[in-house]
């Protein structure tokens, strides 16, 4: 009867052991993480803030600066060439680009414009983000 006992608490000392030692590797891992994620959140905060600190310089020089000047790189609008696809009922152009189809948002003067444009007609368009700004016939 010694024996079992003898024998029964070695087992229960040995997995106590290994469930105490897999738990302490368990939580150093998370505490190592929590660490790295807490590094990475940091990095990017002050990223963040020296981004908004440039971009709020650069809209005060903006401002500061006469209409007379030409737009910003950061403002001026891309131009593009491609083909002409159509109008959707919620002033939608669809143009075929290098890139495959594209569809940009259009104010009343421009798809009152293109209404009368026939489908493949190549065009030469310049757009800021996802509207159209001007757009011509080739």
């Amino acid at each position: 009867m010694k024996n079992n006992l003898v024998k029964n608490l070695s087992i229960i000392a040995v997995v106590l052991s290994m469930a105490i030692i897999g738990t302490a590797c368990g939580k150093s891992n998370n505490a190592n993480e929590n660490a790295a994620n807490a590094s990475t959140s940091a990095t990017e905060s002050t990223n963040a803030a020296n981004n908004s600190a440039s971009t709020n310089d650069s809209a005060a020089a903006n401002n500061a600066a006469s209409t007379d000047e030409a737009v910003s790189e950061d403002n001026a609008p891309t131009v593009m060439s491609g083909v002409f696809n159509g109008i959707n009922a919620d002033k939608t152009i669809d143009i075929e680009t290098g890139v495959g189809a594209l569809s940009y948002k259009a104010s009343a003067e421009i798809a009152d414009k293109v209404a009368k444009w026939e489908a493949g007609t190549k065009v030469k368009f310049e757009y800021k983000e996802d509207t159209i700004t001007t757009i011509d016939k080739e």
